[in-house]
């Protein structure tokens, strides 16, 4: 039976886990993934790992929820506030989304193989992963109610929204398939193309009338 530790000790441990889960999850995968690989990295015994999380999935989440925040905030920051134009806020936002997947690789693994994320929300509370996903985006979805009700953006469902900003995902995950020049050149048409299909005909640039 694993010895009781100190808060402190399980404040260590519980970070060491998150760092291994990272590390582990980023290389292999959910799948490929296993407890024993998690915890010779993070240095406690197997049996202690169960004091702090119930399964890999749980910990894939957990690593997922830490993540979230930091990456929205960046986006909120390279987006949001840095312009009066509404077409440009879309622009911006859309490139950070595309920085985030090129430059975080855990982003990366976790876009490209979506069905690591079904197979952990498979195994877990679905409800409430769902709802601390919401709760993690709902600044950038603030952000978007703001922009509506100031007639900046198309009105509609904000979720719905953000998913359609989403989908820019897809073009660097498809990036090994399309050649460079044509990445580069799309990189640059496709964000303004669905940031003008979400702010017409509601947008004002500066000097439209």
């Amino acid at each position: 039976m694993p010895r009781a530790f100190t808060d402190r000790e399980r404040e260590r441990i519980h970070s060491k886990l998150l760092a291994a889960g990272r590390s582990c999850f980023t290389r292999y995968g959910l799948r490929k993934t296993t407890i024993d690989d998690l915890v010779e990295l993070a240095g406690i015994a197997k049996s202690s790992f169960y004091l702090f999380f119930a399964s890999k999935e749980m910990l894939y989440m957990e690593v997922l929820f830490t993540e979230l925040p930091a990456m929205v905030q960046r986006l909120i920051d390279a987006s949001f506030g840095t312009t009066d134009d509404a077409r440009e806020v879309l622009v911006r936002l859309l490139h950070g989304i595309v920085h985030e997947i090129e430059t975080n690789e855990f982003a990366r693994i976790l876009l490209d193989d979506p069905g690591q994320l079904m197979q952990a929300m498979h195994t877990l509370d679905t409800g409430d992963i769902l709802k601390r996903s919401m709760e993690l985006y709902e600044p950038l979805i603030r952000e978007i109610v703001e922009a509506q009700a100031r007639g900046e953006i198309v009105p509609g469902d904000p979720q719905e929204i953000l998913y359609s900003l989403g989908m820019i995902k897809l073009l660097p995950l498809g990036r090994d398939s399309i050649p460079e020049g044509l990445y580069r050149s799309l990189l640059e048409f496709l964000p303004q193309v669905i940031a003008d299909g979400l702010t017409c005909p509601v947008r004002t640039h500066k000097g439209e009338r």
